[in-house]
């Protein structure tokens, strides 16, 4: 029931929006490990899973080679690739000093609906936190992630951490445990404190914070790797 009105839901799009649907679709699919690393799948068992066209899903397998969760291959298909730890250490080298300039950005140009909805979103996710909520906790990251960036009112920034962001979010929810829930999110809703009060250098200081947490459970993620 939930597929087929996603399917109608996105019949009714613009073709351009189907290719964005498809490409959530897929990449949540891939996030979440419905496809797991070293599926494979074809083309078409995507338009019959998605209810689209072969253009929108073949867009959306494009942007999803770009950013390294798919290998295209013509005549075997579409395989799902590998998480990587030590690629995910120099992600955060790259993401780190991008999400400051994105605070930098946001406590100056934020408007007060972005204010308001980064209060509640982190108030959201100390709560799926605290229960463990692994597919709450991670949806209300993304949603914080998405309205600090849209904060910033950059579209280059938009752009590039939406790329960013996702490969992130592949790595957490493979490998983030849920006892550090709490934590993730007792630092994440310290930089939407500063960026509620407009105060940029509280907000980078949070940043900070955040990247070094990140970077040990990253490394911790070393001796817990899952079996291939």
């Amino acid at each position: 029931m939930a597929h087929a009105t996603a399917r109608s839901k996105m019949r009714r799009q613009r073709p351009q929006s189907l290719a964005d649907a498809a490409y959530a679709s897929i990449e949540e699919m891939i996030v979440s490990r419905r496809l797991a690393p070293g599926a494979m799948v074809s083309e078409s068992q995507l338009c019959e899973e998605l209810g689209v066209g072969r253009t929108p899903v073949r867009e959306a397998l494009a942007r999803l080679k770009h950013i390294g969760f798919v290998d295209v291959h013509a005549r075997r298909g579409v395989l799902v690739t590998g998480v990587d730890i030590f690629r995910h250490l120099e992600l955060l080298e790259v993401r780190r000093p991008l999400e400051e300039c994105v605070v930098r950005c946001a406590a100056e140009r934020a408007d007060a609906n972005d204010l308001e909805e980064l209060q509640r979103l982190s108030h959201e996710l100390a709560e799926a936190a605290k229960t463990g909520d692994r597919i709450r906790y991670f949806r209300m990251k993304r949603s914080i992630h998405d309205t600090e960036v849209h904060a910033a009112h950059n579209q280059v920034l938009t752009v590039t951490m939406r790329a960013l962001h996702a490969q992130s979010r592949r790595f957490w929810y493979t490998y983030e445990p849920a006892d550090s829930f709490p934590r993730g999110a007792k630092l994440h809703g310290a930089v939407a404190h500063g960026l509620v009060k407009r105060d940029a250098e509280s907000a980078v200081a949070a940043v900070a914070a955040l990247f070094e947490f990140l970077e040990r459970l990253t490394r911790n993620a070393l001796d817990r790797r899952p079996p291939a």
